[in-house]
């Protein structure tokens, strides 16, 4: 190699390493953020803001069995107020829930819906939205909540986490398989906040682009072994990529969405992209499974890519149905 090439290979690396290291400094306590509450209790589901007033969540936080909007339910969205510890709620409409048209109960493919609600403060707000994930200098995985949801505080955000290589999160799913570029894995966990010591995935993932950090997916699903996540042998937990959602969240919000990207990347432009189906069947001592992760004995049982709960080994019902 000569001196010009090995110059060149220097200061490649010296422009990663800026990169990573300005990628360890970002705080994700200043980014804006949401969770869902459902019938007064917090879930584990994170809602990925686009602005002030709508966001992403998975479908599966809010469908019954037959993935169409649970209308018995009652939805709220708190937020961390922009940036302080004090969280402002808002109420969310039913009828603004949009699911996405070809979101599959019997995989989880296309987890996606789209809420609408109005909040105080400042609903001009916008969220870049990390796409491209191939671009990506590193991913952070985030999990927030609320530490008392009665006086609207907010805890302070868990990070750390790491994605599984491409080959790992394949040999779990037959869906990643499929569509490896609308996903992200991992088999991290954290305990859970609510309810109980089963530990729980990550909620959210970030991309950081060029120092920048937007968001970048959110928790599907999780493909466990057995009949519960907290006694699983082995369980992959999935997170779905939003880079192909933004077309259709546009549609349905009849304005556009901050997006975050290298600046030459182009966004699906099929208003009702679909994953495509599972390369393999998963095995029969597997089960897919998503929604509320909190509250594990709480009478409510977790979504199974089946349409039927997922049953505790101690006899108790496992939390979470959506």
């Amino acid at each position: 190699m000569n001196i010009r090439a090995s110059l060149l290979l220097l200061l490649a690396l010296v422009c990663y390493l800026e990169v990573v290291a300005a990628a360890d400094k970002l705080d994700v306590v200043s980014y804006h953020a949401a969770v869902l509450v459902k019938n007064g209790k917090q879930t584990s589901c994170e809602i990925a803001l686009i602005d002030g007033s709508s966001g992403f969540v998975a479908a599966t936080c809010v469908v019954d069995a037959n993935g169409a909007v649970d209308t018995s339910s009652r939805y709220e969205v708190y937020t961390d107020n922009y940036g302080t510890r004090k969280s402002v709620n808002a109420p969310i409409l039913s009828g603004s829930i949009r699911v996405h048209p070809q979101f599959k109960t019997s995989s989880f493919a296309n987890n996606i819906a789209i809420v609408q609600f109005s909040l105080s403060g400042n609903p001009k707000l916008k969220i870049d939205v990390a796409v491209d994930h191939r671009t990506w200098a590193s991913t952070k995985f985030v999990r927030r909540s609320m530490s008392n949801l009665e006086n609207g505080e907010w805890g302070t955000p868990n990070t750390g986490g790491s994605e599984l290589s491409r080959s790992e999160c394949a040999a779990s799913s037959g869906l990643y398989s499929s569509n490896y570029f609308d996903f992200e894995c991992s088999t991290d966990t954290l305990p859970s906040m609510v309810g109980s010591q089963c530990r729980v995935p990550y909620g959210a993932l970030y991309g950081v682009i060029n120092g920048k950090m937007g968001i970048g997916g959110i928790y599907s699903h999780s493909v466990i072994q057995g009949d519960s996540i907290c006694d699983s042998a082995k369980t992959v937990h999935y997170f779905v990529l939003l880079s192909n959602f933004i077309a259709f969240a546009e549609n349905v919000l009849g304005r556009g969405v901050r997006t975050l990207s290298t600046g030459d990347f182009m966004v699906q432009s099929d208003l009702y992209y679909g994953m495509e189906p599972e390369a393999f069947a998963r095995a029969d001592s597997e089960l897919i499974i998503g929604g509320n992760v909190f509250n594990r004995n709480s009478g409510e049982a977790m979504m199974t890519a089946n349409g039927a709960p997922e049953q505790e080994n101690n006899g108790n019902t496992a939390g979470g149905q959506t």
